[in-house]
């Protein structure tokens, strides 16, 4: 049975202050863009509708539609079909476990990994310690299968590899998984670059998977108004405002290039990937390659581990020698932000609202700092 997801103080994350009118739910079929994901394809259309969500919701109890299952996703194209609901998922990667507590589906989790100590949605705390915790580290076969999963949700590099976990290797141990979409490209470098709304469907494939197709689309909504109100507020006729993403590196410089989701949130916040159209996923390029673009901002990737963090990466590009005239570095115009607001996860459109309102601040001084508006409080695990 699948827990109500308490929503009372988790307003900065999914939930505006005022009540937000829920569609009906998804009718047996979902849809997403891009990298040949699909719909989700029940044996009925069935129609469920949930009351307003509020800032102190709480989702009612599932009621999965009749003649649900069988249903069937597409992960990196290939149809995976469940007869029911898992109970025993395991889960690797913040911005996957993540999504799981946003649809409600703690009880239906055995465990998960790598989920950064730092920078955990403290809404999600009694989630977090709900659920067993197999470390900070990516997981590995011979752990993930003493949890007795039913299913697993991964993403290639997100803990899926070859001579690792694969879906082959757990469809061989007769555990059914669910690959993250955006990481396909690392499977398949032809396909088109992530969008947000191929990272819906993989809400909706997840929520199809477990049987609360209604809830992918109340949070769906949600998310398409709050980015709607970032576009309202950014000025008119503006140029967007050239932006690196730094994930890495010392020897060369690593970042989220053309093919992951991070050009497009970078679009809806009112700022440019300067390698929008180097057409890798997450990758290095060369200093002299960053120096010529001349990056105005520098967004910085914060996994929420005990090393390397946000603010020991800035650390880093201020001692470097021969940057200093890049724009970003000059006028030290830096962002932190956490993995998974520029992975596809649940804190993405936090991320475009604090990048858009970083670097509109007139524009959106009436919304920072409202509920509902930007990054959610976060705890320590220590």
């Amino acid at each position: 049975m699948t827990r109500p997801l308490p929503l009372r103080g988790f307003a900065t994350t999914l939930v505006a202050a005022l009540a937000l009118a829920v569609v009906a739910g998804c009718s047996g079929e979902t849809s997403s863009e891009s990298s040949e994901q699909g719909s989700a394809t029940t044996n009925t259309a069935a129609q469920v509708d949930l009351p307003p969500v509020t800032a102190d919701y709480t989702w009612p109890e599932a009621s999965t539609p009749e003649g649900h299952y069988p249903v069937t996703v597409k992960s990196c194209g290939e149809d995976v079909t469940f007869d029911k609901a898992p109970e025993r998922a395991v889960v690797n990667d913040n911005n996957m476990v993540e999504m799981m507590f946003a649809l409600g589906l703690t009880d239906h989790m055995a465990a998960y990994s790598a989920a950064g100590p730092r920078l955990r949605i403290a809404a999600f705390k009694d989630d977090y310690e709900a659920v067993t915790d197999m470390g900070p580290d990516y997981f590995k076969l011979e752990p993930t299968m003493k949890q007795n999963p039913d299913f697993v949700f991964s993403g290639w590099n997100y803990g899926f590899s070859e001579g690792g976990i694969t879906p082959d290797t757990l469809a061989e141990l007769g555990v059914k998984s669910y690959v993250l979409s955006e990481s396909c490209r690392r499977i398949d470098d032809t396909l088109a670059p992530a969008t947000i709304e191929e990272w819906y469907g993989d809400m909706r494939n997840l929520a199809a998977i477990f049987g609360v197709p209604e809830r992918a689309e109340a949070l769906i909504k949600h998310w398409d108004e709050r980015l709607a109100r970032v576009e309202e507020h950014l000025p008119e006729n503006y140029t967007p405002v050239p932006t690196f993403s730094y994930d890495w590196g010392t020897e060369n410089i690593g970042g989220g290039l053309g093919l992951t989701i991070v050009p497009e949130l970078y679009r809806k916040a009112g700022a440019v990937n300067v390698f929008e159209d180097l057409l890798e996923m997450w990758g290095g390029v060369s200093w002299e390659a960053f120096v010529e673009k001349r990056p105005e901002w520098i967004v910085v990737t914060d996994y929420g581990g005990r090393a390397w963090s946000g603010e020991e990466r800035i650390a880093f590009l201020k001692s470097r020698e021969g940057i200093d005239t890049v724009p970003a570095i000059k006028n030290e115009n830096y962002l932190i932000l956490p993995q998974s607001a520029v992975n596809p996860g649940i804190r993405i459109v936090d991320g475009i609202e604090t990048l858009a309102s970083t670097l509109y601040p007139e524009e959106f001084k009436d919304l920072v700092g409202t509920e509902g508006f930007g990054l959610p409080p976060t705890y320590d695990v220590s």
